[in-house]
């Protein structure tokens, strides 16, 4: 077996899948060892090498006996990767050779039915970490869902196999009550003040988040051309990000567009902000991104350590740089005249029902407000 493995090792300059197909619990006895070839697209199977069709699937005598899961996922996996972002298509095929094909690979997709589904879904729940230390969470095993669905309902579109009733199947309930973590308006302060004693380039943006509610990729994608002085304005048009991929092993800084499309936008920026900002801006250097002075971007996840050092250093409360986020929100919904409709553009949220569900809740000041208002009736 080691041999094998080792035959079928890739390099980091392949595009190649190597995946371990251990169809436990549906066939327990039977492991697969298949070799990807993305670029090429062949499949390897015990022995056999075989052309892939990448074109898209069609209701003729090649498929006439069914085709394995595993091919489908490949031939989809090409079929979607000039249509969606970089990032989405990474976690695709993460999702595909981690938990799709390990568990359901080597079924035919004629044979596969809603009681498959659910039977992986209740695995992912219950066994689905792959450190071996317990499941999923609903969220990410719907994530993982997802490039199924999508694949199956590629073949059904063009009448391979029929449709599945995905409405009978069911996902756990979550156990787990989202929780929005803010600072208190005292720790926010104690944040500013400390910032301004330390006023810096890096320190600048974290200001700029906690005033404006930025995610961190949008932060580090912010250019100077992005930042209009006179208009006070910041344009969000691209997100930075590292994006994993799962065949070579190997990971790239990725700047393309934002999270959605609604996430594209133009935010005011308050006037001491701006003047704060005014410091470090580099008219001369369009092109230069706002956190570095230069033509590289930092990427996020260093931005974030630094931000962590930053809060132990100055001995202030420990929290994610997303909750900063999070601060700029609750802050808004507190103000009576910070109108939720406008609130959620700035968010970059796709409509406004997202935003209260997600900080409507948050607000414990305004239920007090609300409930003191029933003292009349006492």
């Amino acid at each position: 077996m080691r041999k094998l493995l080792k035959s079928l090792m890739i390099s980091a300059s392949d595009s190649e899948i190597l995946t371990t197909a251990n169809c436990q619990p549906f066939a327990k006895d039977v492991k697969t060892y298949m070799k990807v070839n993305i670029m090429n697209d062949k499949y390897f199977e015990g022995n056999a090498c075989k052309k892939i069709d990448a074109t898209p699937i069609k209701n003729d005598s090649d498929f006439s006996n069914g085709i394995l899961l595993s091919t489908l996922m490949t031939k989809w996996l090409l079929y979607k990767k000039s249509i969606v972002k970089l990032s989405t298509h990474a976690n695709f095929v993460s999702s595909t050779m981690n938990h799709i094909n390990p568990m359901l690979g080597r079924k035919r997709i004629s044979d596969i039915n809603e009681g498959d589904i659910q039977d992986l879904i209740m695995y992912l729940y219950n066994n689905g970490r792959k450190d071996g230390k317990g499941g999923l969470s609903v969220k990410t095993i719907k994530d993982v869902i997802l490039p199924l669905k999508l694949a199956l309902d590629y073949a059904a579109k063009r009448r391979v196999i029929p449709k599945l009733e995905w409405d009978t199947i069911e996902y756990p309930k979550s156990t787990s009550k989202s929780r929005v973590i803010a600072l208190s308006q005292e720790e926010e302060q104690q944040l500013i003040q400390t910032i301004y004693l330390n006023l810096d380039r890096k320190t600048c943006g974290i200001l700029l988040t906690l005033m404006t509610g930025l995610r961190i990729g949008e932060l580090c994608g912010l250019q100077m051309k992005d930042i209009s002085l006179s208009k006070q304005t910041i344009s969000i048009n691209k997100t930075v990000q590292r994006v994993y991929d799962s065949r070579r092993k190997t990971s790239s800084l990725y700047i393309g567009q934002p999270k959605s499309e609604s996430s594209i936008r133009e935010i005011p920026v308050p006037k001491m902000l701006i003047k704060v900002m005014q410091k470090f801006h580099n008219e001369k250097r369009p092109e230069n991104y706002f956190l570095t002075d230069a033509k590289k971007p930092t990427e996020p996840r260093t931005y974030r350590q630094y931000f962590e050092r930053f809060l132990k250093r100055n001995n202030l409360p420990k929290i994610k740089f997303h909750e900063l986020r999070h601060t700029f929100a609750v802050r808004a919904i507190e103000i009576p005249e910070f109108d939720i409709k406008s609130l959620s553009e700035i968010l970059g949220h796709k409509n406004v029902s997202f935003t209260l569900n997600v900080y409507g809740r948050a607000n414990i000041q305004q239920k007090k407000k609300c409930m003191e208002l029933m003292n009349d009736l006492l």
